[in-house]
């Protein structure tokens, strides 16, 4: 089962993914730890890991307060480390200047967490580290800023790199499987969908 839930000014997709077990994980708690802590603590859920698609500070900001509140695991690309801990690179000066000091793993190209299958799909360009997270027993693809519904993400930032983003985008046009489209901002889609009529990934 997925939830989301739309945290702080920059409207940032948190998913909450849980079993019947009640272990869950977290995908990109941008902003609002108490609003993805009320929901953990009234569906009686155990929270095992967070897991971050990058280190955009609207995708971490929650990250310290629930950890300190839960002491679970903390997984993002080695990539993505030297931004959460950079308030400069993590762009957090645009509103107020933070870096994430909890403990912070190394994610692996496939990991088992909550009793799923965890798939990280390394796609750079937006900023360095820049993934997606493949989950296929919920066929649910959590896009991050890679690719949204009929657009992509930036690639005007530190540590962006337009030539990448052409690579990854090249890389998911050549993508063979289907899931559900669950990115870091707006609506959702399906990822054949896309690949058909992205604008992006059309050209």
């Amino acid at each position: 089962m997925i939830k989301k839930l739309i945290l702080g000014m920059m409207q940032t997709n948190c998913y909450v993914v849980y079993n019947s077990e009640k272990e869950c994980i977290v995908i990109d708690p941008g902003a609002n730890g108490q609003k993805v802590a009320k929901f953990i603590d009234e569906n009686e859920l155990f929270l095992k890991a967070i897991l971050l698609t990058h280190g955009h500070f609207d995708h971490v900001g929650a990250v310290d307060y629930l950890y300190s509140k839960y002491k679970c695991s903390i997984y993002t690309h080695k990539e993505s480390i030297e931004l959460m801990r950079d308030a400069q690179l993590n762009l957090s000066f645009y509103e107020k200047s933070f870096t994430v000091d909890s403990p912070i793993q190394e994610a692996h190209d496939k990991m088992v967490l909550a009793g799923y299958e965890i798939r990280w799909l390394l796609l750079e360009g937006h900023c360095q580290g820049s993934s997606m997270i493949y989950i296929p027993s919920e066929n649910a693809l959590m896009s991050g800023d890679v690719l949204f519904a009929g657009s992509i993400g930036r690639y005007d930032f530190p540590t962006s790199s337009h030539l990448q983003t052409k690579k990854s985008l090249e890389q998911i046009k050549e993508f063979t499987f289907d899931a559900r489209l669950l990115p870091g901002h707006g609506e959702e889609s399906t990822l054949k969908y896309e690949q058909q009529n992205n604008p992006y990934l059309k050209s």
